[in-house]
């Protein structure tokens, strides 16, 4: 059913009568009735339609002029652009300045009604004098600002203002900056994004307040893993808009496991392994069923547990409208089609992102359009293995073109078309505070064993690692000796945080590690001394060896690692000096047993290996293998194997391709005592084109069936081939 303006005017009536009024002047106080994509186009039909005739007494709908002002803040802010969004809403090419006078002042007398914050801003101008020009200062009433307080924070700024969440949430002064500090400060925090920079500044009172509320949001879906969005009713920002268009919302308010916020929204996906696009369904609650989804002439049986639709050429437009009847009621959820192209991020699933952001995640995506693009440029990308608009088909025979965007770097960015129209999407790593473990740099970042969930069994003292946005502190090298503490136990290390150089690709951070010092640590006994000799000789660094407790703290955060301490094997650092070389994507991922997301990676990278290069291309040729596998957006080795065959006279040559800490292990084992001495073989990377790295090594003959013994007892599978599974 089409509705009238008039029907909307009394939708809307009712729903603003129904804010509390002791809300009405907050900021964000219209974004909970904002309507949702679907109902904001039936709404814009209306006006279109109607607009020639409303313009002629614009305070016959205040409500509906209000909600006009609210969602083309919502969806469509841009800096100093209101007015040509507004033109497009109301089918113009633009609106003359006498109409925009004549339609702000209904909008301000609408809300004042309402009791709703109109805003004034400050606007500087020069008073001629004779002879003299005076600066002086008027107040105006900002119309587009005010909209903006209204609904809090527009579409376009969301993922931006998490990262200002993150930062605030490390700053216990933040509110105490002043305007000169808060302006410095968001400047540094978010460089080059003027919309979002403006909008911070400019509205500093509602941003605070805003900020406030989802740091609030976080603390007690941290704290409850069983809460849904659903359950914070106090929580009126978090809209379905943030979840689906900036997935980084739920990785925000829910670290420990964001999926668990979002796996009720359908998701368009693309599925490279079995060429098709389908919609993820969710499950649905057995209250509701029987239930059916539809969308076109597509319809399926919805069930308690998640289910896909395969759309495949159905994909290709604008806009979808998923439906589910359930009981005589049909509710829609409008998604995002592939017109004229759609870039699906392949580190989340294959799920279609919103490449109207300014920025992206820095992860894989694969860009799929019906036509070839015109121009396609990248930059931090793989190109020379991954040619752009490869022709592709679709498992019901529909053709699309393909496109790979396999991340190299720390900033990546995509050009589609030439002049007009001319798309650019940047990527960029997030701006979180990390920290790290490493058990060393180069060849030795994988000398050690795990011997427990949250142990290892290390030869050196390990690497602490911090990985801090620049600007997120005023003295940074000032807070990391006063906050950041690092402990053996419980007591203090001895040593201090050293800034390392950092690549130059685009990387956002500072990067510290620890340096232990001549005296990493000390340990002074209890007891009375009875001279400076004594208490000199307690004072002194014990032996290194041992269990140790290692950790970074800081008022609200602490990290600990768990480790034993063991003395290096004579001869083995020596056979692995050539590594990790092309090897290096083995070495990254050992580090973590839970897996590693691209940013992980990129950040291990740049403490084990600077002068690297890293692919995520790599990555996927050894998924391709079953060497690899990926869960969600972090990947993990999926198995080690190894193949032994006789080379020549009293040798053999071992190849191996799986995870380096395994070897290392295997080497020690190696080199235990024995009745007579063997020598251990230098390591050696086999880069060969149109294959991935592997490890080879050339064994003793007479150790053969010791060295399959080994291996298998370590879970290496050993057979003829590395690259069958």
């Amino acid at each position: 059913m089409a509705y009238q303006l008039s029907d909307w005017e009394e939708s809307f009536q009712e729903k603003l009568a129904a804010i509390d009024a002791s809300k009405r002047d907050k900021p964000g106080a219209l974004l909970p009735i904002i309507p949702d994509r679907e109902k904001w186009d039936e709404f814009s039909f209306a006006v279109r339609s109607e607009w020639n005739v409303w313009k002629r007494d614009l305070h016959r709908y205040p409500a509906c002029l209000i909600m006009l002002y609210g969602g083309l803040a919502f969806f469509e802010y841009d800096e100093n652009t209101f007015w040509p969004h507004f033109a497009k809403a109301i089918s113009k090419n633009s609106i003359p300045p006498n109409e925009q006078t004549e339609i702000n002042k209904a909008f301000s007398r609408g809300s004042k009604h309402l009791g709703l914050t109109i805003l004034r801003k400050t606007v500087p101008r020069t008073l001629h004098l004779i002879g003299l020009d005076l600066p002086i200062e008027d107040t105006a009433t900002s119309f587009v600002g005010s909209a903006v307080y209204q609904i809090g924070i527009p579409l376009s700024l969301w993922d931006g203002f998490l990262e200002i969440c993150e930062w605030v949430s490390w700053r216990d002064d933040w509110t105490a900056l002043d305007d000169a500090e808060w302006t410095k400060a968001v400047d540094k925090c978010v460089g080059g994004r003027n919309r979002l920079k403006k909008f911070l500044i400019d509205n500093r009172e509602s941003a605070a307040a805003l900020i406030n509320e989802l740091l609030e949001a976080r603390k007690i879906l941290s704290d409850d893993p069983k809460l849904s969005i659903s359950d914070l009713a106090q929580a009126c920002l978090l809209r379905e808009e943030y979840f689906e268009e900036v997935p980084e919302t739920a990785d925000f308010l829910r670290p420990t496991n964001p999926e668990s916020l979002i796996r009720d929204r359908a998701q368009l996906i693309w599925d490279e392994q079995r060429a098709r696009i389908v919609v993820y369904l969710p499950g649905v609650r057995s209250n509701k069923l029987p239930a059916t989804w539809s969308l076109d002439h597509l319809h399926q049986s919805a069930s308690r547990s998640p289910d896909e639709l395969v759309l495949n050429s159905l994909a290709f437009q604008d806009n979808l409208n998923l439906k589910l009847a359930s009981g005589g009621r049909t509710g829609t959820q409008r998604l995002r089609g592939i017109c004229p192209w759609g870039l699906f991020d392949l580190d989340r699933d294959g799920r279609l992102t919103n490449q109207d952001r300014e920025y992206l995640p820095l992860h894989s995506y694969a860009l799929i359009s019906s036509a070839p693009l015109p121009h396609i440029t990248r930059k931090g990308f793989e190109e020379t293995d991954s040619p752009a608009n490869q022709k592709y088909e679709l498992v019901d025979g529909t053709h699309c073109f393909l496109t790979h965007l396999w991340p190299t770097g720390n900033y990546a960015e995509l050009t589609i078309g030439d002049d007009s129209p001319r798309t650019v999407i940047r990527f960029r790593t997030n701006s979180k505070i990390e920290a790290r473990f490493f058990v060393g740099r180069g060849h030795r970042a994988a000398n050690f064993d795990w011997i427990g969930p949250d142990k290892r069994k290390i030869e050196h003292l390990p690497i602490l690692f911090l990985g801090i946005p620049s600007g997120y502190f005023r003295e940074t090298q000032a807070m990391l000796k006063d906050k950041f503490r690092v402990r053996v136990g419980d007591k203090p290390a001895g040593g201090k945080w050293e800034r390392v150089p950092v690549r130059e690709d685009g990387t956002e951070k500072e990067y510290f590690t620890w340096n232990w010092g001549p005296r990493p640590f000390v340990e002074v006994p209890h007891g009375v001394y009875s001279g400076f000799k004594q208490m000199a000789q307690a004072g002194r660094s014990p032996d290194l060896g041992g269990e140790r407790i290692f950790s970074v703290e800081w008022p609200e955060f602490k990290v600990v690692y768990k480790v034993l301490v063991v003395h290096p094997k004579p001869g083995m650092d020596d056979c692995w000096r050539n590594l990790p070389g092309a090897f290096l994507p083995w070495f990254l991922l050992c580090q973590s047993e839970e897996g590693m997301k691209w940013e992980d990676l990129l950040l291990a990278r740049d403490i084990i290996a600077p002068d690297l290069r890293l692919s995520a291309y790599l990555l996927r040729k050894y998924e391709k293998y079953g060497l690899f596998v990926r869960q969600g957006i972090r990947w993990k080795i999926a198995e080690s194997r190894a193949t032994l065959a006789d080379a020549g006279e009293e040798k053999c040559r071992l190849d191996y391709c799986g995870d380096p800490s395994v070897l290392w292990r295997f080497y020690r084992w190696m080199s235990r005592p024995r009745p007579v001495r063997i020598s251990l073989p230098d390591i050696e990377v086999v880069n060969k084109r149109g294959e991935v790295p592997y490890l080879s090594m050339s064994w003793e003959l007479r150790l053969r069936d010791e060295i399959i013994q080994g291996l298998e007892h370590m879970n290496v599978r050993v057979g003829p081939s590395l690259w069958n599974h």
